[in-house]
């Protein structure tokens, strides 16, 4: 068997060299053409293509040919080109923008066809206000002044606390200085949402005034009631995360989870007219400590 792939390897080797050989022999005859062709057949495509790179960098860097001046004039022209495109990238994100602003309009006007609103955008916040405060990019001239409702698709942000021709300033849902008279939509009890500084560092707000047998439970969703004509009714806040006594333990209040990411919210509609706008507010209750000498169990 050796002998067979030695004698095989070998009659290879003699056809190898025969052929070499005659290879030879004809391009010594033919003057080289031959053999020429060959490889210029298997280099020609490759050498095309380097060709065409190898000349457009040529002509894109050849500028020796440039004088200062029109090298200058180039620039100049680059610096432009660059300029418009980037006030149309500019332009287009703002049709971007506004057309996001038209459709969640748009969406909440069919919820409540009967609210006249603007649409706006946040440009700005104070880092000072530990309640999330922001400015609006709508004033006077659009219609909006102090005590406009602003909400987006996920419900109740705030409420315009100044406004100036151009620009509002809005308070935050989860500032202390604003209460909603709310409802609860599954249970159909009452309260007041409120905030402190405890809960607005977690983005959370308080359901007040619920009785002690109240029967709201984590998941009971909760709206604004409308009364008192401040806001709108049935503007989504949150849902309920827990039910806990009260710090005098005379009631119970629900720590309810906004649904809107109040801390960074970004696009806006400002409620500018609603039915029962101005109605007068009723006056809410007031917990009041316990005398101390029931505190002592006296």
């Amino acid at each position: 068997m050796k002998d067979f792939f030695k004698a095989s390897s070998f009659r290879v080797l003699v056809i190898s060299i025969v052929v070499l050989l005659g290879l030879v022999i004809y391009t010594a005859t033919a003057g080289g053409s031959f053999l020429a062709g060959l490889l210029g057949f298997v280099s020609a495509p490759m050498q095309s293509i380097a060709t065409d790179v190898t000349g457009n960098v040529t002509e894109f860097l050849d500028l020796d040919s440039y004088s200062k001046e029109e090298l200058k004039a180039l620039v100049g022209q680059l610096q432009q080109e660059r300029s418009t495109l980037t006030q149309q990238l500019v332009e287009l994100e703002e049709k971007r923008r506004e057309n996001e602003q038209l459709k969640k309009q748009l969406q909440i006007s069919q919820l409540e066809p009967e609210n006249e609103m603007r649409s706006a955008t946040v440009i700005g916040r104070d880092p000072n206000d530990v309640f999330y405060g922001f400015s609006i990019d709508k004033g006077t001239l659009a219609g909006v002044s102090v005590g406009d409702p602003v909400i987006t698709g996920q419900g109740l942000v705030g409420v315009v606390s100044q406004v100036y021709a151009t620009s509002s300033m809005v308070t935050c849902l989860l500032s202390e200085d604003i209460q909603v008279a709310a409802v609860s939509i599954d249970r159909q009890e009452s309260g007041v949402v409120t905030s402190n500084i405890i809960t607005a560092s977690s983005g959370l707000l308080r359901l007040n005034y619920l009785a002690n047998d109240t029967q709201l439970e984590a998941g009971d969703v909760i709206t604004t009631s409308g009364a008192g004509g401040t806001y709108p009714a049935n503007i989504i806040i949150g849902q309920v995360q827990s039910v806990e006594k009260s710090e005098h333990d005379i009631s119970k209040y629900a720590v309810v989870k906004p649904y809107e990411d109040l801390q960074n919210v970004k696009d806006v509609q400002v409620i500018v007219s609603f039915p029962g706008k101005g109605e007068e507010a009723p006056s809410l209750p007031v917990e009041e400590a316990p005398p101390s000498g029931e505190e002592d169990g006296e």
